[in-house]
């Protein structure tokens, strides 16, 4: 297995990351500049690559030549949302990881662990990212209108954990707008039915457009996972999405999204949005919230993204 390239120019975040990645998954190697990686490629190699250097070395000519040899690219996401999709919609990224210590330290090793694997997704969820053990509470709608029922037990029930208000917002706002995605863009991708509206009259979901909504807590981590059985999104048209909010006239509003809005409304409420890309059998969306974050003032970090498509 090649070493992980870490390309930071801050010496305490390169070092930071590189404990990270040797303890969680194996060896890195510490370099300043997109040049000094590109010239260490081999087959299958992994680049973390910080956000100003992305932005000063040439980034194209990295994922290029590392998709080459069967490895990527992963973009630290710092300094803002609006720079990070810049460079995710741009070079076609799927993964943009967090620089803080402590959420690094749970986030990267895993990512690089799932990517590793290859291979069939096995269908396992929000048990990834939460502790063993953890409960877990399921809901299948039945009619497009079960949704609501469904958005207002989960509200309950977080409303029951004791945490934070912002927390308790955001989770709601992610479970609300995966749910609609899979009620009714879904479908509408595939083609079985028109998409549909929140106001649209209710109608029974046959069982195949029935979407599993899953979620747990274990104290660090809520977890929120939406499932369809189509498995017709893909990774651009989830970039189309999140670059949404690249455009600063672009301002995501409450209620139902609309136009791929409602994509970028959960990644903004989430600490990280990932998606497992089953193609023709299953996309699995997961949004995820760190209970250790700070629910007051302005958050400055910026979401992680995460796709991995089946092979």
């Amino acid at each position: 297995m090649p070493p992980v390239l870490v390309v930071h120019g801050d010496r305490k975040t390169q070092r930071a990351l590189g404990r990270v990645i040797t303890s969680g998954y194996g060896p890195a190697m510490l370099l300043d500049t997109i040049e000094a990686a590109c010239a260490e490629l081999a087959p299958g190699t992994v680049a973390v690559v910080g956000l100003a250097e992305a932005m000063a070395g040439d980034l194209g000519a990295l994922v290029r030549d590392a998709r080459a040899g069967g490895g990527d690219v992963i973009l630290c996401g710092e300094q803002g949302p609006v720079e990070v999709l810049k460079l995710v919609r741009d070079h076609a990224l799927t993964h943009v990881v967090t620089t803080d210590a402590v959420a690094a330290a749970d986030e990267l090793p895993l990512v690089l662990r799932i990517r590793a694997s290859g291979g069939p997704l096995d269908g396992v969820g929000v048990e990834r990212y939460l502790a063993h053990g953890a409960p877990l509470h399921q809901h299948v709608p039945i009619s497009t209108h079960g949704r609501l029922g469904i958005l207002a037990a989960v509200r309950d029930d977080l409303a029951s954990l004791g945490i934070s208000a912002r927390h308790e917002r955001h989770a709601a706002l992610i479970a609300d707008e995966l749910l609609a995605n899979a009620i009714h863009d879904a479908p509408s991708r595939a083609g079985t039915v028109h998409r549909g509206s929140v106001r649209d009259p209710d109608r029974p979901l046959s069982a195949r457009e029935r979407p599993r909504l899953r979620w747990g807590a274990d104290g660090r981590t809520l977890a929120i996972e939406v499932t369809d059985q189509f498995g017709n999104l893909d990774g651009e048209t989830i970039r189309a999405h999140l670059a949404k909010l690249v455009d600063r006239s672009t301002k995501p509003r409450e209620g139902n999204g609309g136009a791929g809005l409602g994509l970028a409304m959960a990644y903004t409420a989430a600490s990280q949005l990932v998606f497992h890309l089953c193609p023709g059998r299953m996309t699995q969306a997961i949004g995820l919230i760190d209970l250790r974050s700070r629910p007051d003032g302005v958050r400055s970090a910026v979401p992680s993204l995460h796709v991995f498509i089946e092979t």
